[in-house]
């Protein structure tokens, strides 16, 4: 009754005036305003959202034999393909209906020597610094604050060429209003997908991307992009659920490259620092026999090490001359230290799965392909995956860094505690009165307050007062197990450890 009220009125106006054009714009809007509603992209693993992703991955291939197979996506239609460029790398962008989202669908490994040559090409090179792509091209980089971050050299070449053709694509999206944007890359897509992640989220740390892009990172069965030292760069930037690394348990893909550990691979702070001055501490015989075995375990790992950097980079770097004109090798950083990166979705086959894509010792991509992976993902079910909201429940305070007074003379009575739910509300106990508020959190990043409604008894101590003003300075936080660490910058202020329900046994 009140839309056909509505239509007759607008109808009899329209009518009365002759128009035509500006009334059937109206109600085009009308029509459309109840379905064409933005879709924000939201944190943690959808398996939905993968599922549709994939099937634009299978187009990136660019092989309707491949991907005629796979049903078409649903969601998306593209919207801009790129040409070949780099080591036979591709690309494609699609964008949903309402424009709010848009996916960069990276291509994998070719049949092309070209191809498989990218991923041969694997010394690596520090995560922050340049490559001569050709006579006087210099593209530059950061992926990582750590110095001792290091990548795939391969891959970040494949990634200079094609960060070069997204980024007008990126701004033009952004200047029609679209600010989430999905990363997808299966196979070598997905270790192209990795280093991408980390170059535009640096470029929107310098400004030259606008910050308000939200960008979700999809990684299908990819192998390992760099060290241990990029990969906790990586995992630390995406913490909260914008990142993910899908691997089916079956395949060999994801457990390469080949990786060899030194000495020199670990934290500074470690028991190896001082071997040798501890070895010449002992009387001279054991000097001798602690020295001999020292050397047989360390010298190993250098060795295979130096090899791999030789072989994988050195030469590698020839053929790849060959195919880049006037591309200069970098300095390589020493080290052959390969290691999983990211928050990873494992899909483990059953029974029926090795009857569908059995063992085989000649055809080595049985379980890599798209449709492998996607008839175990279609199985999965998402509450199992992974917790979308890392520090959802109840913790108890146990360190309050902004005060230094002994923590049972601030709390006489109780711990403070805060439970976090949902994605915004925030309410606890200061260890004497009860509060609760709103925390906005985005990734890593969180906002509590500024307002917290609180009950007023008279409390012991001074805990409160100190533990409220932290509380409110709060712009970060990180968790690792059962430990949430609250920090205002750089700096830890506050400690808690995830509250456990006791359960009462029944005599």
């Amino acid at each position: 009754v009140y839309w056909g009220l509505i239509d007759d009125f607008l109808m009899r106006w329209f009518l009365n005036r002759a128009d035509f054009s500006l009334f059937a714009c109206i109600m085009l809007c009308l029509a459309l305003g109840g379905t064409l509603v933005a879709q924000p992209l939201k944190s943690g693993f959808d398996r939905a959202e993968y599922l549709e992703l994939m099937k634009i991955s299978a187009r990136t291939t660019a092989n309707p034999e491949y991907y005629n197979t796979i049903p078409a996506p649903e969601r998306f239609t593209e919207s801009y393909h790129s040409a070949v460029i780099g080591l036979d790398n591709y690309w494609d962008m699609w964008g949903n209906a309402d424009g709010s989202q848009v996916v960069l669908s990276i291509r994998g490994t070719t049949t092309e020597s070209v191809s498989w040559l990218a991923n041969l090409y694997a010394a690596m090179v520090p995560a922050t610094g340049k490559l001569e792509l050709g006579k006087g091209d210099v593209w530059e980089y950061k992926l990582a604050d750590n110095p001792r971050a290091a990548v795939h050299v391969g891959w970040l070449v494949s990634t200079a060429f094609l960060s070069r053709d997204m980024l007008p694509k990126i701004k033009e999206a952004y200047a029609k209003g679209t600010k989430n944007i999905l990363i997808m890359g299966h196979s070598q897509g997905g270790a192209i997908a990795y280093l991408l992640n980390a170059y535009l989220a640096n470029l929107q740390a310098k400004g030259e991307l606008p910050a308000d892009i939200r960008f979700k990172t999809y990684c299908s069965a990819g192998p390992k992009p760099g060290n241990l030292y990029f990969a906790y760069d990586y995992e630390a930037r995406n913490q909260g659920g914008w990142a993910y690394n899908v691997v089916n348990a079956a395949d060999w893909v994801p457990e390469m490259p080949l990786s060899v550990q030194t000495l020199d691979d670990i934290n500074n702070t470690n028991p190896f620092q001082n071997v040798k001055g501890m070895i010449k501490s002992q009387p001279f015989p054991k000097q001798v026999v602690l020295n001999h075995i020292f050397k047989k375990l360390d010298k190993p790992s250098r060795a295979a090490q130096e090899n791999y950097q030789k072989y994988l980079g050195t030469m590698a770097s020839k053929a790849i001359k060959q195919n880049l004109n006037g591309f200069v090798a970098p300095d390589y950083y020493k080290s052959s230290h390969y290691t999983r990166c990211g928050a990873f979705i494992v899909l483990k086959g059953n029974a029926d799965y090795f009857l569908e894509f059995p063992e085989s010792k000649t055809k080595f991509f049985t379980h890599h392909f798209h449709a492998p992976y996607m008839a175990l993902a279609a199985q999965l079910n998402n509450e199992n995956c992974i917790e979308p909201n890392p520090i959802a429940g109840a913790w108890a305070l146990n360190l309050l860094a902004t005060n230094p007074a002994s923590f049972a003379s601030l709390f006489p009575n109780a711990k403070p505690s805060i439970t976090f739910a949902g994605q915004d509300k925030i309410s606890g106990s200061t260890g004497c009165n009860r509060f609760n508020g709103v925390a906005k959190r985005d990734a890593n990043k969180i906002t509590i307050g500024p307002d917290l409604a609180m009950t007023r008894m008279m409390c012991e101590g001074n805990g409160e007062a100190a533990f409220t003003e932290a509380l409110l300075k709060v712009n970060t936080f990180s968790v690792f197990k059962d430990t949430l660490t609250l920090l205002a910058g750089d700096v830890a202020i506050m400690r808690l450890q995830r509250a456990v329900k006791e359960e009462v046994k029944k005599k």
